[in-house]
């Protein structure tokens, strides 16, 4: 008796405890909640919070130039009139944190 190597011996689909795939009905959406999450898009953007983000972004850098050139118009205004004052011990705090500040970071990563 001659046996054909290219048959299979048992059919697809009918061996206990086997299922073939490609015989299989895909499941129903409601059956698989993860494949009907994986249905939409990866990533959601929202366009318009993006564009009004950028916005505002630009607004800030505009409105920050804006007031730091009237700031600077109001000290030299008072500069020109000679009504500016300097306050020594504010610039000297700010000296003495700022040298405290750089020798903890020294100390610290050493």
């Amino acid at each position: 008796m001659k046996i054909n190597d290219s048959t299979p011996l048992i059919p697809s689909g009918k061996e206990p405890g086997r299922v073939d795939v490609a015989q299989k009905p895909p499941l129903p959406a409601a059956a698989d909640p993860k494949a009907a999450a994986l249905k939409g898009p990866a990533v959601s953007l929202d366009i318009s919070l993006t564009a009004k983000l950028a916005e505002i972004k630009e607004e800030l850098k505009t409105d920050k130039t804006a007031t730091d050139k009237l700031l600077l118009d109001k000290i030299r205004a008072k500069i020109d009139s000679g009504e500016f004052e300097i306050d020594y011990q504010k610039i000297a705090n700010g000296m003495l944190g700022d040298t405290i500040a750089a020798l903890g970071s020294k100390v610290r990563s050493k």
